[in-house]
């Protein structure tokens, strides 16, 4: 029932010349549907929340495992040396001194670790954005990593459609990458994206990924949910940077289709763009972009689409390469 209100209005579009002027427009084809789309990155004010958080976290769990392994090790080591000096003695002094020292050595460097590592992980929640990775080494964190989606579910009119992401700074560590289907279980697919082969670094800017490299296809009219992350800590996974998405593999209508073969292919998206076909736009125009990075129209329109979904922070990465 939706297909002619759509095929009407593009034309109309066509017949006034809007369509193929400098503007364009994305047309939310589900406008009462839930806010599904997630950007994560660094709130302002959480600085003091996460130091805390982390202290009050890394106090509580190194003094309590600086204790547990202190009294192991001390009673172990102190009744294998009392055993071999003279079971009378050597026990009772053995694991006398072994808990001892095993409390003693326990808090004092459960303590220690668990301040540092708090403080670290606190730091890593907040606006100082720093990240642990180990116990010596502190990142750079993204202040912000967000999904190329629209803020309900986003249309693709084909089984293999391309994600995009936006991270606002290099990231040297790894992203994750998760597709839920939610009639499964399981994701359906569910991977660790590493460095690039002549980088040591996820450069800031746009990122991808095709479904088609993994043989992963999409079943039709089935509301997918797909996730992006940043994992600092893999020990303290509280501590991750998870943006998402929505998609629904979805048949372009057949007037579309016939439009599109009449369109020259530069104008493709947006004709997908009226249609409601987010990443059918968002993959035809960025694939315009990285052929021709020269050309500030369509990273403009780009910049112009993001708006329109409520992502000025991404948006305003197209238009300052512009400019």
């Amino acid at each position: 029932m939706w297909k002619l209100p759509i095929f009407i209005a593009v034309c109309l579009m066509l017949l006034s010349g809007s369509l193929l002027g400098s503007e364009f427009v994305y047309r939310v084809p589900n406008p009462d549907d839930p806010i599904l789309r997630r950007e994560a990155g660094l709130v302002q004010g959480s600085f003091t929340r996460g130091v805390s958080r982390g202290v009050s976290r890394g106090v509580s769990r190194g003094v309590s495992r600086g204790v547990s392994r202190g009294v192991s090790r001390g009673v172990s080591r102190g009744v294998s040396r009392g055993v071999s000096r003279g079971v009378s003695r050597g026990v009772s002094r053995g694991v006398s001194r072994g808990v001892s020292r095993g409390v003693s050595r326990g808090v004092s460097r459960g303590v220690s670790r668990g301040v540092s590592r708090g403080v670290s992980r606190g730091i890593a929640a907040g606006v100082v954005t720093t990240a642990l990775t180990s116990e010596l080494e502190l990142q750079p964190l993204p202040d912000l990593i967000a999904p190329l989606a629209p803020q309900r579910t986003g249309l693709s009119s084909v089984s293999q459609p391309i994600f995009y992401w936006y991270v606002s700074s290099a990231w040297d560590g790894e992203f994750e990458f998760t597709l839920n289907d939610p009639n499964q279980p399981e994701p359906v697919l569910e991977l660790t994206i590493g460095l690039p082969e002549d980088k040591e670094y996820h450069p800031a800017g746009m990122h991808a990924l095709s479904l088609a490299d993994y043989h992963v296809q999409l079943k039709p009219n089935v509301n997918y949910e797909w996730f992006i992350s940043i994992v600092p800590d893999e020990w303290e996974r509280s501590a991750d940077l998870v943006a998402s998405g929505s998609v629904r593999y979805q048949t372009l209508p057949v007037d579309i289709q016939n439009m599109l073969k009449q369109t020259p292919k530069e104008q493709h998206y947006r004709i997908y763009a009226q249609a409601g076909f987010w990443y059918d736009t968002v993959s035809h125009l960025s694939h315009l972009i990285e052929q021709s990075p020269e050309n500030k129209t369509w990273r403009l329109d780009r910049a112009n689409l993001l708006e329109q979904v409520a992502m000025p922070n991404v948006a305003a990465y197209d238009r300052s390469v512009v400019h």
